[in-house]
């Protein structure tokens, strides 16, 4: 399959928007992973070509970020971070509620926790990366979303709500 034209447009924006083409390789890998879920060889391989790099710049790249997924992924997926702040604010327990919330089983050891619903639409992660939102934890990433202050219940309860509909949203459903 191939890039939509409005991904292609965007890529080609972000080339001619900085002076080297490999600077526009991180942000058009992230446009066509947007665009399709993921990066496959072929998604990598179509993106070099429309920056104008080499194929191994884009596995590079894409092997290097944890942002960018070289393997399928669930349509909606969601990232509780664990570092120190949001795990003295509970993000452990945040997460282990929202997982009962969405009946996914938890599979994994701190750190490397990781679920996903039954039907695969929305995966629950454990990860040790800090997304910088310290003064507002816990929290969690969605997608390039960002969700704070997951102190509640009623918190979680609107988050699982809000991933529902989502996966109900995400193509392919």
């Amino acid at each position: 399959m191939t890039l939509s034209a409005a991904t292609v447009t965007a890529i080609h924006a972000e080339v001619a928007r900085y002076p080297s083409k490999k600077t526009a390789l991180l942000p058009a890998l992230k446009l066509a992973q947007k665009d399709r879920g993921w990066l496959s060889k072929e998604t990598l391989g179509e993106v070099a070509d429309l920056v104008g790099l080499p194929h191994s710049h884009a596995v590079e790249l894409a092997t290097f970020y944890a942002m960018l997924f070289t393997e399928p992924v669930a349509p909606v997926r969601v990232e509780f971070c664990i570092q120190l702040p949001c795990a003295l604010a509970g993000a452990e327990a945040a997460l282990d509620k929202a997982a009962k919330l969405l009946d996914v089983e938890m599979q994994g050891t701190h750190g490397t926790r990781h679920g996903h619903t039954k039907d695969h639409q929305i995966e629950l992660h454990g990860t040790v990366e800090c997304y910088g939102a310290c003064h507002r934890a816990p929290m969690c990433r969605v997608g390039d979303d960002y969700v704070e202050n997951l102190k509640t219940d009623d918190d979680l309860k609107k988050l699982v709500g809000d991933l529902k509909i989502r996966a109900q949203q995400a193509p392919g459903h």
